[in-house]
């Protein structure tokens, strides 16, 4: 898992935090080179962001890269972080950190504007590295391990927005299983039978497959019922623009994805090595 600043923020102040924990080690199809058709997803998406939408750093950095290649025409920074970790972040509108004078070598402290998203992008797809002397991102085939020194970002994207961004512990799930009347334990027990059953009772009203099992479908599912009861959309509660979002609150936020690896009988998996481990077989099932 990543460390980094104990507190890093959000790097999109105007967009509701919305990501995929699942989303790291997931399949994704890419062109045929050399013998490898497909590669694993090695970052966490931010996801929601329209276009011009403002770009921050995360924490006190070193900027590496500027405006660098990236995907579907949008750029990316590199950041070599005070605390040891490098940092990518793709979805960079070209150019756009022009607007706020952002060059590769320069010091940026946490906060600082480097640039705009791309709309048809639309989100930032970020990366996290141990830092060392890497200038650039790795891809991750299929058939190999990960990158040396690429680390899990889910929990640098939980401190982002507060560690009820998403529903990965059994506490989380037991509150939000709570929250919505079908839980009567104590939420902070183990996951237990009686947790089984609230879920099952959740799955059957909430319309998706009963099975007792937190899959994407009933994650999304939940996510969407307590958004309702907030008085939330299902693509988050807003955010004004310029107002900054993350550190914390818990009405910040919806994470709305899927958990795919990252969790297996309401436990959080710690580390990428870890986790693939379970992608790959879970593929090959």
């Amino acid at each position: 898992m990543a460390q980094g600043y104990p507190k890093p923020v959000w790097p999109l102040p105007t967009v509701t935090p919305k990501f995929a924990t699942w989303s790291l080690g997931g399949g994704r199809p890419y062109g045929c080179a050399a013998d490898k058709c497909e590669r694993w997803h090695a970052g966490i998406d931010l996801t929601g962001a329209p276009d011009g939408a403002l770009i921050i750093a995360p924490e006190d950095a070193l900027v590496v890269g500027i405006d660098r290649g990236w995907s579907e025409g949008a750029k990316a920074a590199f950041l070599r972080t005070n605390t040891g970790l490098f940092l990518v972040l793709g979805g960079f509108k070209q150019g756009s950190h022009k607007e706020y004078g952002i060059t590769t070598g320069q010091q940026v402290r946490k906060g600082e504007k480097l640039g705009r998203v791309l709309g048809s992008y639309g989100m930032i797809h970020l990366e996290t590295y141990e830092a060392e002397q890497r200038t650039a991102n790795s891809v991750w085939w299929k058939s190999e391990p990960p990158p040396d020194g690429l680390l899990n970002p889910a929990n640098y994207v939980e401190r982002m927005v507060g560690e009820k961004g998403s529903l990965l512990q059994a506490r989380q799930r037991h509150e939000a299983l709570k929250a919505l009347g079908y839980f009567t334990g104590d939420v902070a027990g183990p996951w237990t039978a009686a947790s089984t059953e609230a879920l099952r009772a959740a799955q059957q009203a909430l319309g998706v497959g009963v099975d007792g099992k937190w899959g994407p479908e009933t994650e999304d599912a939940v996510q969407r019922a307590l958004a309702e009861r907030q008085g939330c959309s299902a693509d988050g509660c807003g955010a004004d623009e310029g107002g900054a979002v993350g550190g914390g609150g818990t009405d910040a936020v919806s994470a709305v994805g899927r958990l795919g690896w990252l969790v297996m009988g309401g436990m959080a998996v710690a580390g990428v090595a870890v986790g693939v481990a379970l992608a790959v077989r879970s593929r090959s099932e």
